[in-house]
């Protein structure tokens, strides 16, 4: 498996300059990036899920009303009813807020790709250990600080690329379900860019997961999953009312979440082995 990434990484690691070292890294892991079968399948299901949102926007789950004859019971809640295709895109509902907390289906949004970005760290670090490709990047490209922003980056990118499926796949859904388009472009534009901001927030604290866990991907999987519904809520604060200045702070908390995580990140590298 290792073998296919030798061109992408033949002159990754031999410049001694901080630059030229991350910019190597670079390309070793966007290589490995769009030749990884899990990135586009992750994007597929970006692009399927405003389409399976819209299927069953309005629907009630469990039946108008429920009961023997001669007793009423109260009927189910519906599920929410979208009529507008970027309320799709906003999403500041879902199970973290809702009065369930247990709604696990109201996680089905464009926040969801938080996780999957981290999810997407997580095979890439679990594949690193346990095909032991990890101890030829540090045998030869020393610095853990440069593996650190690398594969930041990566997620990072790989999680932008899955909101801007979700977008078209939420457009395509829109058109052929007669759905409504209307909305405040500058609002729409500046909610979709500090979503993709915040993405520095959560791929940083991802990649701390994964590299805790090293090999051991059903770990860093739960984990992922885990702190990833704790900090659902934040991912909510870009919505379509967004303005350059929720860009601003969105960015500012992406570099400063991205600096802490990665500080705690590099930690871990260097205080554990590399088996």
């Amino acid at each position: 498996m290792n073998a296919q990434y030798t061109k992408a990484g033949k002159d990754a690691f031999e410049s001694p300059t901080f630059v030229n070292r991350v910019k190597s890294m670079l390309k070793l892991d966007f290589y490995r990036l769009f030749h990884t079968p899990a990135f586009y399948i992750m994007l597929a299901v970006a692009a399927i899920i405003p389409a399976m949102i819209i299927g069953t926007s309005g629907m009630d789950p469990q039946g108008a009303s429920s009961g023997s004859p001669g007793h009423s019971t109260a009927p189910a809640a519906s599920a929410v009813e979208f009529t507008n295709v970027w309320q799709l895109v906003e999403s500041t509902g879902g199970s973290a807020v809702a009065d369930d907390p247990l709604d696990f289906a109201g996680f089905a949004n464009i926040n969801m790709l938080f996780i999957f970005a981290g999810l997407l760290m997580a095979i890439f670090v679990a594949h690193d250990y346990s095909s032991g490709f990890v101890k030829n990047i540090f045998t030869v490209h020393s610095k853990k600080t440069d593996y650190v922003i690398s594969k930041s980056a990566a997620g990072v990118f790989g999680g932008a690329g899955m909101i801007i499926t979700y977008v078209a796949g939420a457009v395509v859904a829109g058109l052929l379900t007669g759905k409504a388009f209307d909305v405040n472009l500058s609002g729409l534009v500046l909610c979709l860019i500090s979503k993709m901001f915040l993405m520095g927030v959560f791929c940083s604290l991802f990649l701390g997961i994964a590299v805790f866990f090293r090999n051991k991907l059903w770990l860093t999987i739960v984990f992922t999953f885990l702190f990833g519904m704790m900090l659902y809520p934040a991912a909510s604060v870009a919505t379509l009312s967004s303005t350059v200045i929720t860009a601003v702070l969105t960015l500012a908390a992406g570099l400063i979440g991205a600096g802490v995580f990665g500080l705690i990140s590099g930690s871990i590298l260097n205080k554990r082995d590399l088996a």
